[in-house]
């Protein structure tokens, strides 16, 4: 058969694909760049030691700028122009929840199905979901072990952002923490 003889000359020559993948990632420039992403991970989990929702944010906007410029697809720069113009309500979220009047009059608009714990799921918290999606996404993708380490902290920064605007949200409505209640 023909499509039998076709199978194993694929079969095969995914093996040799593989191999030269797993070549191309052991030359001294793949190397340089994998100790360089560990140069980068070490930055992303100070961040997250810093809780400063605000540096995470920033920190999210350069690794988008920077993924979109060097984006190979149309659909991965589809996929970045919402996260920018999320992060862009996110940080007016940010901003907004400084000041506990304004804040709680923009809270007092969203219905009941739109907040969460009596906290509105505002332009930060909707960011904070959409991205991690998008960060989740990318690690089901193709890539090196250090690569996907940089994305799984990025996630767990915006955990840590998410967890510490959630307490300027509740600082700025006046609403103590409830016992045993951490989002």
């Amino acid at each position: 058969m023909a499509k039998t003889g076709l199978l194993v000359k694929l079969a095969i020559k995914l093996g040799d694909d593989w191999k030269a993948y797993q070549q191309k990632e052991s030359t001294p420039e793949a190397l340089a760049f994998q100790n360089g992403l560990k140069d980068t991970l070490g930055m992303y989990k100070e961040l997250a030691e810093a809780q400063d929702p605000e540096a995470i944010l920033k920190a999210e906007q350069i690794a988008l700028i920077q993924e979109k410029e060097f984006a190979n697809s149309a659909e991965m720069v589809n996929s970045i122009k919402p996260g920018l113009i999320q992060l862009e309500e996110a940080r007016q979220s940010l901003e907004l929840v400084h000041d506990s009047e304004a804040y709680q009059k923009a809270a007092s608009t969203y219905a009941g199905k739109r907040k969460q714990g009596g906290l509105p799921l505002d332009g930060f918290r909707e960011f904070v979901r959409s991205h991690q999606a998008r960060l989740t996404n990318r690690l089901k993708a193709d890539g090196s072990h250090a690569e996907k380490n940089i994305f799984r902290q990025r996630k767990t920064n915006l955990k840590v952002a998410n967890e510490a605007y959630i307490k300027l949200q509740r600082k700025a409505l006046g609403i103590e923490n409830a016992k045993g209640i951490s989002r």
